[in-house]
């Protein structure tokens, strides 16, 4: 097997011909680390390597450029990376993310929680199920839940006073208050309760 050319692709990748069959496109740094030239007797081991080479790069190069872009749990990373890449090479760029600290699934949890109870004013079972969608681990979530100082009871208090206050002048309106807080996730019992507060107040 001989390297039969090396063409200009885009910007500093080059395409590799091979017996003068298309075989890769390769970044020109990798090729110069490989020391590639037109001519150049190799074997299937040889370019095997050099494509993982070039897969972990793209991996990498992926990675980061998502992650600068805003934070990720490790599985939507490794959701997004296996677009392109083997999954061996996405869970070790995942590996490899967070060993430089770009990754943290703690972390982003934290955050998650915040938005979706305190921001959203989701319940903490919609929370939950919002948070595992993302591949944050059950037990992960149950923890940041649990030193959080949520009150379902004072959330559903704040819903209805930011939307729902209006809509207890009758039955119609109060049945819509209690299904929409209920989408939301929160116990009927703790929103028959809270809603009757406004509604026999009306």
């Amino acid at each position: 097997m001989k390297i039969t050319a090396i063409e200009k692709n885009k910007g500093s990748r080059y395409t590799i011909y091979v017996d003068d069959d298309y075989w890769y496109i390769l970044d020109y740094e990798l090729i110069v680390m490989n020391g590639l030239r037109v001519g150049l007797e190799c074997d299937e081991a040889f370019l095997e390597d050099l494509r993982d080479q070039a897969e972990r790069r793209k991996a990498r190069e992926r990675a980061f450029y998502l992650l600068e872009y805003r934070d990720h749990t490790r599985k939507e990373l490794v959701d997004k990376l296996v677009k392109s890449v083997s999954p061996e090479i996405a869970e070790q760029t995942a590996d490899r993310m967070e060993e430089l600290g770009y990754l943290d699934d703690r972390k982003y949890a934290k955050k998650y929680a915040a938005v979706l109870l305190e921001q959203k004013k989701l319940s903490k079972r919609a929370a939950l199920y919002k948070m595992q969608q993302k591949g944050i681990d059950r037990a992960l979530a149950e923890e940041i839940f649990a030193d959080m100082d949520i009150d379902p009871r004072e959330q559903i208090r704040e819903l209805i006073e930011q939307k729902y206050e209006r809509y207890l002048v009758d039955r119609k309106g109060l049945q819509k208050t209690v299904s929409a807080l209920m989408r939301l996730g929160y116990n009927y019992y703790d929103v028959k309760d809270v809603v009757r507060e406004y509604y026999e107040e009306e």
